[in-house]
């Protein structure tokens, strides 16, 4: 008997994308926080393209200095969009999971991602430092 998923793939964390419209608008740190609190519940997606069944491999996007930051989106859509807009994501492919929020946003202590970014290649993304995450984490 297959699993039922717990979030169907039309699933959109509005919460999320609320705030993210919010703390574009006006960069502050309670926007900061209410984003932050909105990412820990819910789910989030996480693209995964290039797994198998055996290995599961984040895919990681690069910060303007190289190093590796954890894209998370709140659906499908959004991620969709964002690697449509890459270069060579035009009709690739994409593989992604949708997790319950806390542990796609601990997926930031798997490798060493100085950042979450949020719907990258949307309008209203916003990269988030980990030690951010990491004490909206501990928190909780």
């Amino acid at each position: 008997m297959a699993m039922k998923p717990r979030f169907p793939q039309s699933y959109e964390n509005v919460a999320v994308r609320k705030a993210l419209t919010a703390i574009a608008a006006e960069p502050t740190l309670e926007n900061l926080d209410a984003l932050l609190a909105a990412a820990a519940k819910g789910g989030l997606v996480v693209d995964v393209t290039g797994s198998t069944p055996q290995d599961t491999r984040l895919r990681t996007i690069s910060s303007t200095t190289g190093e590796a930051v954890l894209p998370l989106f709140t659906s499908m859509t959004a991620l969709r969009a964002a690697v449509a807009a890459t270069a060579d994501g035009e009709g690739s492919q994409v593989q992604a999971v949708i997790v319950p929020a806390l542990e796609a946003l601990g997926f930031i202590t798997s490798a060493d991602f100085v950042a979450v970014q949020f719907d990258p290649g949307a309008p209203d993304t916003m990269v988030v430092a980990r030690s951010h995450i990491e004490s909206a984490l501990g928190g909780r």
